[in-house]
């Protein structure tokens, strides 16, 4: 089984009917008045509920058990998803290694509409606990696609007319300048690397977050919010 911990992260996972869950533990000292409305769907779904003297770590004093973190959906399925759509954003994370920012990314992700986050099988972070617990839920909304290849997978989202923009550092086009198209591809690379290079050779424009202070970098996670609100204005 799979823990599920954080009372926005459980309220999500009761309310999405595929997820087979095995049980819920609550912690007996546990005051959030969120916990009437987490009984309330575990009594829909017939899920029995365990109080314990024990409260887990960052928890909020509730988790949920699942079979496993079955977030995956697969390529081909989620192309053939956003096929038809007139409008739409994805994202690309080019070996994000830290949960927390994928996480984050995963609840940025669901804020702007973005329809699916598309991950490498290899050298890159799994959903797991503390990226569900990040993501406060928004997992339970975002299609998350695992990839043998990203730069093959670019070049599959380009015949689907897809306009492919890479944020970098040494980008030349000022990313708040760009009226992005209608079917827009994001990719975002490693927190200590960047995008790597054949990955970036398969970007259409490489843009940039210009920088007016003494650091000379942002936190991927925040990057990517900050470009994703500057995506949507243009649909």
């Amino acid at each position: 089984m799979e823990r599920i911990i954080g009372v926005n992260p459980v309220i999500e996972v009761l309310q999405n009917k595929e997820k087979n869950i095995e049980k819920l533990e609550m912690f007996k000292g546990n005051k959030d008045e969120k916990l009437n409305r987490i009984k309330k769907l575990a009594s829909e779904r017939n899920v029995k509920i365990f109080y314990t003297d024990k409260k887990i770590e960052n928890s909020q004093g509730v988790a949920v058990y699942i079979s496993e973190y079955d977030y995956y959906v697969e390529f081909g399925e989620f192309l053939e998803k956003i096929a038809p759509m007139e409008k739409s954003i994805v994202l690309i994370l080019d070996e994000i290694q830290d949960p927390r920012n994928f996480g984050a990314l995963i609840r940025s992700a669901e804020v702007f509409g973005v329809k699916g986050i598309i991950i490498p099988e290899r050298n890159a972070v799994r959903v797991n606990e503390t990226v569900v617990k990040t993501s406060t839920g928004a997992i339970e909304h975002v299609d998350i696609v695992k990839v043998t290849n990203i730069s093959e997978a670019l070049l599959k989202l380009k015949k689907l007319d897809y306009w492919v923009y890479g944020a970098e550092g040494e980008g030349s086009k000022d990313y708040s300048k760009e009226k992005y198209p209608s079917r827009t591809a994001l990719v975002l690379g490693s927190e200590g690397n960047g995008i790597r290079k054949k990955v970036k050779e398969n970007c259409d424009v490489l843009i940039k977050i210009p920088m007016y202070g003494k650091i000379n970098s942002l936190n991927v996670s925040v990057a990517g919010g900050i470009i994703l609100s500057e995506i949507v204005k243009s649909f």
